[in-house]
């Protein structure tokens, strides 16, 4: 009997041996910890355009007020691109209310709570980093605190225990990630590597920050550590990262919700990445829509910059125009006012533009019709508006007179 005991035990060790083996050597031979990827030609020029991108917006002053607009839009769009790829639901209206202090019905509880972790995430890390100047290496501590701040207090619609490495194994669609029991390990190597790697202590260049960006949220995606939320964490990881590295915070969603508009073609490219191990396909996709956000981000900075000067010239114009000069201040502020916000996408006729827009309401809203011609003609002989047909728009091409002249477009190349 204590023979056929120990042959059991014996051939019971064998297969957990085996099991274990197999486990490491043939189901996860994706996760090398080694270089991966290749930084080619396309994924350099990539680089190239996306520093160029981020110089140009971090050098373009812009108001105030402007700043907390453009802040208060990313951090909302990123707190609604990480939770809707996992399945939030919550438009951005909602997450807007939700920003500005509204509750949700109940039955919205847990998504409001979700958005919510999200954002003060978002504002945290956005503390540490600027404020403070703390600037924490990668380490199993500071993952496991995102995963906490991501899953605080939502109870049991959160699949996992929030900051804790799972206790399970789980499968995600057909990806079996490694066994809970390698989860610890292989996050200490997961983060020795990127020290190693990336040498942030010793100094980064950009573009090293930035793939280390991508491919730590890979490796979060492969190494799978936490029973809920890993895909969260690894784009708030991927979030600090960028941050760190000196991307303006209004432009450090832009990968979060890249992932999110192209949701099919990055959960294509994740299993692409542990079927053939090769990282280069992933990073070109990511990069691709971090520069074509960057510069949306940055078309949408050039837009406040045409409002501001237009908005100045028209107040100089108005100003020193000898006509004026017996208008009493109310007036020309109301003359302005119709100037600034007659659009310049397509022409108005005179009954459109008189409720075009609050401010102009309010201006005219206790004058005649012939009140408001007299103005549109007045800021017509300024060259401040077009017309066609009796219809109007602003004539904003005007500032293109302002523009330093070239002979033709600059190409970055050929």
């Amino acid at each position: 009997m204590q023979f056929e005991y120990f042959l059991k035990k014996i051939s019971l060790q064998f297969w957990v041996n085996f099991v274990i083996l197999y486990d490491m050597k043939n189901t996860y031979e994706h996760i090398t910890f080694a270089l991966a990827w290749e930084k080619n030609e396309a994924i350099a020029n990539l680089l190239g355009q996306c520093y160029a991108y981020i110089q140009a917006i971090v050098k373009t002053p812009i108001r105030p007020d402007y700043w907390q607009e453009l802040l208060s839009l990313a951090l909302n769009k990123g707190a609604q691109a990480t939770t809707a790829i996992e399945g939030n639901t919550l438009s951005d209206d909602e997450i807007r209310a939700i920003q500005g202090g509204k509750k949700l019905p109940p039955s919205k509880g847990y998504l409001q709570k979700e958005v919510e972790n999200i954002l003060a995430a978002f504002n945290t890390i956005k503390d540490e980093l600027i404020k403070d100047h703390i600037y924490p290496l990668i380490s199993p501590d500071l993952i496991k605190r995102f995963h906490a701040m991501v899953g605080k207090d939502i109870g049991e619609a959160f699949n996992a225990s929030p900051g804790c490495f799972r206790r399970n194994n789980v499968t995600v669609g057909q990806y079996r990630p490694p066994s809970f029991e390698r989860v610890e390990g292989l996050v200490k190597k997961l983060c020795a590597w990127l020290e190693q790697q990336f040498h942030y202590s010793a100094g980064q260049n950009f573009d090293e920050t930035v793939i280390q960006a991508i491919v730590t949220h890979i490796y979060i995606a492969w190494i799978h550590p936490f029973g809920d939320s890993n895909g969260r964490t690894a784009r708030l990881l991927e979030f600090y990262l960028l941050l760190r590295a000196g991307v303006p915070i209004i432009a450090s969603h832009i990968l979060s919700n890249h992932y999110n508009e192209t949701r099919n073609e990055y959960y294509r490219q994740l299993q692409q990445t542990v079927e053939t191990r090769d990282l280069t396909p992933f990073i070109n996709y990511a990069l691709v829509g971090f520069r074509d956000g960057l510069e949306g981000v940055l078309g949408i900075i050039h837009d406040s910059q045409i409002e501001m000067t237009w908005r100045n010239y028209v107040h100089d114009r108005i100003g020193e125009s000898g006509e004026e000069q017996n208008k009493s201040e109310k007036i020309l502020r109301r003359i302005r006012q119709l100037a600034y916000y007659i659009p310049s996408d397509k022409y108005y006729s005179l009954s459109e533009i008189r409720i075009i827009h609050p401010n102009i309401i309010r201006e005219y809203k206790q004058l005649s019709g012939l009140t408001l011609s007299r103005d549109i003609a007045l800021i017509q002989k300024l060259d401040l508006i077009v017309e066609q047909k009796r219809k109007y728009r602003t004539n904003k091409e005007i500032l293109k007179t302002f523009i330093a002249p070239a002979t033709t477009d600059i190409r970055r190349s050929h």
